[in-house]
């Protein structure tokens, strides 16, 4: 594709879905809701609001035409300053067919109904998003730290405002001399890895 093309590309916005996709399905199950869909490389994607999440998450699940049976991932993705959203891949296994769910939340608003109740995997994927990025899933059965100390409630690891020094830090004070055995060593930490035997 040529520059020229690019930039036209861009001027038209995000490729829509084509007619018969399963935005139209959204839109036939959901017509009072309002949401916009677009074209990913591989899947529909449906941005959808906050407060309409669990209503969308529970037709996708329980449409005869939809069948979303299978939450096959959830996680969290920060924006920044823009906010932060919750992502949502579905599956169907009768009807073969996916799509991809985002829902934005506000960088000082970071809550979201919990979909628990729908799917069973969403347990251990909403602790695990609440370790990492901080989001509250309201309504969830146990929201307990799954991959973080039960007294870690104020660090988020995959916030891209997390600093990574102090962490490089805290693992040179625990592992000491033996730090240069323990894989890759991020440039700047003040740290050398040691030779390999096979290097020696």
């Amino acid at each position: 594709m040529s520059p020229e093309d690019k930039a036209e590309a861009q001027d038209e916005g995000p490729p829509q879905p084509p007619p018969g996709s399963v935005a139209d399905l959204f839109k036939e199950a959901l017509p009072k809701l309002k949401f916009d869909a677009i074209q990913g490389v591989k899947d529909v994607l449906l941005l959808i609001n906050r407060d309409d999440a669990h209503t969308i998450l529970e037709t996708a699940k329980n449409d005869d035409k939809l069948g979303f049976d299978f939450l096959s991932n959830l996680s969290g993705v920060d924006f920044e300053d823009e906010g932060m959203e919750v992502v949502y891949h579905l599956y169907s296994y009768r009807l073969h067919h996916s799509v991809t769910i985002r829902a934005h939340l506000a960088s000082d608003d970071l809550h979201i109904q919990t979909a628990s109740d729908i799917w069973r995997t969403a347990d251990w994927h909403e602790r695990e998003a609440r370790d990492m990025f901080g989001i509250d899933f309201e309504g969830h059965p146990n929201l307990v730290p799954i991959l973080l100390p039960e007294d870690m409630l104020d660090h988020f690891p995959l916030r891209k405002d997390n600093p990574l020094a102090p962490l490089e830090e805290w693992q040179g004070e625990i592992l000491g001399s033996n730090i240069g055995s323990a894989g890759y060593i991020p440039p700047g930490s003040g740290f050398k890895a040691k030779a390999s035997e096979e290097d020696e």
